[in-house]
């Protein structure tokens, strides 16, 4: 019986200090506090996600341009071993070569390539410096 009192007595007490006036304003409090650390995290999102959007943009580019220059690099090695078969006047290394792909890279960041020269060529390298470095 005096074990059934206590816990009536116990339950009583936190039934009046849960709904009185002075138990809300710690829990209103600590609400405001979360709704302001909310309102902070989502600016923090907003920012990371427009970095990782530029970033991504940025990196896209970066595997174009290393495409494309890889592509002006074989375009500029063919030019030589064609520009060798216009000196000897054979045709050696001119059967061998082989226009390589590069999947439309050179377009996404428009440079235009030199293809299909017969000989060697910077343009298309100092095109790709001048993108590079916004010249």
């Amino acid at each position: 019986m005096r074990r059934t009192l206590a816990v009536a007595a116990v339950l009583v007490a936190l039934t009046f200090s849960i709904s009185g006036a002075g138990a809300a304003t710690p829990q209103a409090k600590q609400i405001k506090v979360l709704q302001i650390q909310v309102k902070a995290l989502q600016k923090q999102v907003k920012t990371l996600q427009t970095e990782v959007k530029w970033m991504t943009v940025g990196l896209n580019r970066s595997y174009a341009a290393a495409a494309c220059s890889l592509s002006m690099t074989v375009d500029a090695l063919q030019a030589t071993w064609a520009a060798v078969d216009t000196i000897t006047g054979s045709t050696t290394f001119r059967i061998l070569l082989t226009p390589v792909s590069d999947q439309h890279s050179c377009a996404d960041i428009t440079l235009r390539r030199t293809s299909g020269q017969t000989v060697p060529s910077l343009t298309a390298f100092n095109n790709m410096i001048d993108w590079l470095y916004g010249s």
